[in-house]
């Protein structure tokens, strides 16, 4: 069974080797067909809505009662001419093992 798999393997490697292989038929008509934006692109909102500090709090209780590390993401908005870190979601992870 050894020997039929490394000459199988072996087959298959020299057949893409030889020259002339790997070049691509510029006469086809084939076309990819095409994903639609959503299937392929990233969803990106225009605004997010900042948690309040009571959900941010309840997030991070729901994580440590379930056994879990709280991850705290957050973005910074300009108000005032100035950057402020605002929490827009808190997602819950496994524990690292020290």
């Amino acid at each position: 069974m050894k020997i039929l798999t490394i000459a199988l393997t072996t087959l298959l490697g020299a057949c893409a080797s030889f020259p002339g292989a790997n070049k691509t038929d510029t006469t086809s008509t084939y076309t990819p067909p095409v994903t639609p934006d959503a299937a392929s692109g990233l969803a990106v909102e225009k605004e997010v809505q900042a948690l309040s500090r009571a959900e941010v709090i309840a997030g991070i209780n729901e994580c440590e009662a379930a056994g879990l590390r709280p991850v705290v993401l957050s973005t910074k908005r300009r108000v005032n001419g100035q950057q402020i870190p605002a929490v827009v979601e808190v997602t819950c992870l496994p524990k690292i093992q020290k």
